[in-house]
């Protein structure tokens, strides 16, 4: 079969440069298919542009809250062509039942253990199945390469290599995604697999896609003493805890860490108390920020606004945090109620979901009705924190400490903090986001994207566990 994969994007989100980092999942996927059918993969983000007319006989589309309305319209297109479509990603298993609504199956969690190709064998028979889903989550000892060769950005060839090496993530957050779809404990690839992969990779800089590096200890030491000789850089994401372990900070050093993304979440004393995920106190935080700096690490600080536990001062304290430790770059994010999560739930519940039009859902936009202050207040706050941290005045004061780690990298972090500097000038700030008056907050997506009619009706599949192909129907 001729195979196209799919990861849609909002058009404003395009950004064909090569200094991102690309996405893996399509990649693997097609690192899983068997080599006699060919595949393409579409990534929209980087100004790939999708072949409605091409020969293909099944399209694959992944999809995120965020861009699941657009994946639908994808999947409409491919529809009237007469074209199998099955799904997959986060959105999707959170709502097989909405998902199925556009396509012809539904890929449930992860695809390895020969469940993708399953789906493969059951759509060439014609006796595909609805539902998809392993009965465990797979142990990934049975390494796969990604096709990084089937990636393609529009502005050149990619600087920054991606790559997993664990999945799964214990801290459980409410507001969180990742334990839901991966689970919470790590399960890890072996190092030997993944040292492999590294080297086959043509780019000097490598970005571990893991949502907690450095979780197991015991794992991340050794795979940063395999990883010194390849002699590569590397950015990834860790717990600011790591800066009680010495030796595994120098570990990270040698082995070619850079700069680690760090998810402090809150500055309040209840967030911290709540999250789990930075230190005691804002001095505490500033001074493992610093330390880091000693062995070379630049931290990119990344804080969420409109936790239940914030106030209005949230905002100073966000501040604060940022201008003392002088992290090298900020990530500001809005709390959003991704579907699936504690969060969802509770917010859903008391009726402070202001919105059920998913392609709001990207952690930028004020969606929610705050616990201890006004959405107003929110979005006021949270455009003032993000106008004053990427100022040039700001971006500079905190790029002349790095600059003795490297010309190059404080450089880099300068641009990449400048570049959202000019993106905050161009694009208009941060808006509430309510559904107009007449439409309820019902999250029915067909308000938004209607399904493909069939010529013998309307496609309104529901779920039904009989249609469920699982581990035990692989062949």
């Amino acid at each position: 079969m001729k195979i196209l994969l799919v990861s849609p994007c909002q058009p404003e989100e395009v950004r064909p440069k090569s200094m991102d980092i690309p996405q893996l999942t399509l990649s693997l996927i097609a690192g899983m298919t068997p080599p006699e059918h060919e595949v393409e993969i579409c990534e929209e983000v980087y100004g790939n542009k999708i072949n409605f007319d091409g020969d293909y006989d099944l399209i694959g589309i992944t999809l995120m809250t965020q861009t699941c309305i657009r994946g639908y319209q994808i999947a409409n297109e491919f529809k009237q062509r007469e074209k199998i479509v099955v799904f997959g990603g986060i959105h999707a298993t959170t709502y097989p039942e909405e998902a199925i609504q556009f396509g012809d199956a539904v890929v449930i969690g992860e695809a390895e253990d020969g469940l993708w190709e399953q789906v493969l064998r059951d759509a060439e028979k014609n006796k595909l199945r609805e539902y998809y889903k392993l009965d465990q989550l797979p142990l990934l000892q049975k390494h796969v390469y990604p096709r990084r060769d089937l990636i393609k950005c529009s502005s050149g060839k990619f600087a920054i290599a991606p790559i997993e090496t664990t999945r799964g993530c214990p801290y459980n957050c409410d507001f969180c995604t990742v334990s839901r779809f991966f689970g919470t404990k790590q399960r890890h690839k072996p190092i030997r697999d993944i040292i492999k992969e590294a080297e086959s990779c043509k780019e000097k800089i490598l970005f571990f896609l893991d949502d907690n590096i450095t979780i197991d200890k015991k794992f991340a030491k050794e795979l940063f003493r395999e990883l010194k000789p390849l002699n590569k850089k590397w950015v990834g994401q860790a717990s600011i805890n790591l800066t009680k372990d010495e030796e595994l900070m120098s570990l990270a050093e040698k082995s070619g860490c850079t700069a680690l993304l760090v998810g402090f979440e809150s500055m309040t004393d209840t967030g911290i108390d709540a999250y789990r995920k930075s230190l005691k106190s804002i001095e505490e935080n500033v001074a493992a920020v610093k330390k880091l700096r000693e062995y070379g690490i630049l931290t990119m600080a990344s804080l969420i606004f409109g936790l239940d536990s914030d106030t209005d001062t949230v905002f100073d304290l966000g501040h604060e945090f940022l201008t003392k430790s002088k992290a090298a770059f900020f990530q500001a994010c809005v709390m959003t109620p991704y579907p699936g999560t504690p969060v969802f739930n509770t917010l859903k519940s008391e009726g402070r979901i202001l919105t059920d039009n998913w392609s709001k859902f990207d952690a930028t936009k004020v969606l929610i009705q705050p616990k201890n202050m006004t959405s107003e207040e929110l979005l006021e706050g949270y455009n003032k924190i993000k106008y004053s941290i990427y100022s040039r005045r700001s971006t500079l004061r905190r790029s002349i400490p790095n600059i003795r780690l490297g010309v190059k990298e404080a450089i880099f972090y300068f641009s990449l903090n400048y570049g959202y500097h000019k993106k905050n000038n161009k694009k208009v700030h941060s808006q509430i986001h309510r559904n107009e008056e007449n439409m309820p907050v019902d999250f029915d997506v067909k308000k938004y994207v209607a399904p493909f009619k069939k010529k013998d009706g309307e496609n309104t599949k529901k779920f039904h566990f009989q249609n469920l192909t699982t581990t035990q129907d692989i062949k």
